[in-house]
């Protein structure tokens, strides 16, 4: 016997190494044709292009903005308006100016309506619900709140549901809203104490 001494393998490393989920076929019923191994290397080639495609795609992947010139001059926008204000409307007014100096009627008139100031807890629900939404939207979707809104499909929050407070309480807040068509000027919209 020489000088070398053989190993023996541990037992447990032979067992795992015997295991195979997935047995293998014999040679003998394999058998390599010319069509198979083409076959074989066209899948490898097209599934290598799909992945580079989708490498490529993720990493080039940019928000692209696009932004065009409103010629219109003439034209007008409408500026919706729904805000309520911790005041009562004796004491609180709204107007608007702008650079073409037109009187504030000139843009439509919106209505007041004396309201109470605090959401009753059903509607502090809804409204959390609502920012809720929004905010997932903004913040997964980026620009389809947008969309959302454009397409009329704002149903969700135009329904704030009615006060059920059991107790009359005073009000104590204006509530102004309607929609004043304004002119495509810079401009300013206040809320002032006073008429």
């Amino acid at each position: 016997m020489s000088g070398l001494r053989q190993r023996r393998q541990p037992v447990a490393l032979k067992i795992v190494q015997e295991l195979d989920a997935f047995p293998k076929v014999p040679d003998s019923y394999q058998e390599s044709t010319v069509t198979g191994g083409g076959i074989s290397l066209l899948t490898f080639v097209l599934i290598a292009i799909l992945i580079i495609c989708e490498i490529q795609y993720y990493a080039e992947t940019r928000l692209k903005y696009e932004y065009d010139v409103d010629s219109d001059f003439d034209g007008k926008l409408k500026l919706n308006i729904d805000m309520t204000v911790a005041m009562k409307c004796l004491h609180v007014g709204a107007d608007i100016l702008d650079l073409t100096g037109q009187n504030a009627e000139a843009f439509g008139h919106l209505k007041e309506e004396d309201v109470i100031f605090e959401l009753s807890p059903r509607q502090k629900a809804f409204f959390d619900v609502v920012k809720r939404i929004n905010t997932y939207l903004r913040n997964e979707y980026h620009a389809i709140h947008e969309f959302i809104w454009n397409t009329g499909y704002n149903t969700i929050a135009s329904s704030m549901p009615p006060r059920e407070d059991g107790e009359a309480k005073t009000t104590d807040a204006c509530r102004f809203y309607g929609t004043l068509v304004v002119n495509k000027v810079a401009g300013n919209f206040h809320i002032t104490a006073g008429k």
